[in-house]
């Protein structure tokens, strides 16, 4: 099982309630008898736990979060849970890129109003809104996650990816192309060149990237 969190709320509040998100689920898929879809129902809710007793005593935090997606090997399939818009990326063995799980942030909805003529993407709200998240976990009730407890068949992938939203500086095409090129170094070069490839963007703006390669054969039978 592998988790990675993008905190919210200033630098020390994202930072507190990414890394308490993250050791609670790890503790929760830890003590796991046998894997299932309740064990990352139970990670996430552990999770959630853990961020709302923080708060609880650090008032200062208040508006502190983070996403949060556990994806997990099982019997030659990658199952997933997921609240935010930090993306899982699936690559196949031509190097396209696909999201796997959903985008909980504004854009989805905004995109299916460009879709209708009832938004121009090049419009200043556009631009505000399309980040803002829909759901993250803060501590209180959670209304929007996505469970995946059917799976992807990890034979179908060459490479899974999860990442923080920073890594969206680049584009579809260029983070396939930079897999590509790395591909022959393995996961470690692969995860360095996309790093350097955001830096080398020089984004005045640049959100914090945090990014997880793995290689899908190392989990299949």
């Amino acid at each position: 099982c592998f988790i990675l969190a993008d905190g919210m709320g200033g630098h020390v509040g994202g930072s507190v309630a990414s890394q308490m998100a993250v050791d609670a689920a790890k503790l929760s898929i830890s003590e796991t008898q046998s894997f299932d879809s309740r064990a990352l129902m139970d990670a996430l809710s552990v999770a959630n736990a853990s961020v709302s007793e923080c708060l609880s005593v650090n008032p200062e935090f208040e508006g502190m979060g983070t996403t949060l997606v556990l994806a997990a090997f099982v019997d030659d399939r990658l199952f997933w849970l997921s609240i935010g818009d930090s993306p899982l990326f699936g690559i196949n063995d031509r190097f396209e890129l696909s999201r796997l799980n959903q985008d909980h942030s504004m854009k989805p909805v905004l995109d299916a109003l460009v879709e209708t003529g009832d938004m121009d993407p090049t419009s200043a709200e556009y631009r505000q809104q399309s980040n803002q998240l829909r759901s993250a976990l803060m501590g209180d009730e959670i209304d929007l996650y996505e469970l995946n407890d059917v799976g992807v068949p990890i034979s179908d992938w060459k490479y899974f990816l999860m990442a923080s939203d920073g890594l969206e500086t680049l584009s579809t095409k260029e983070i396939e192309s930079v897999v590509k090129k790395h591909s022959k170094k393995g996961a470690g070069a692969i995860g360095l060149g996309l790093i350097d490839a955001v830096d080398n963007k020089h984004n005045r703006k640049q959100d914090n990237v945090t990014l997880i390669v793995l290689e899908a054969r190392e989990f299949g039978r």
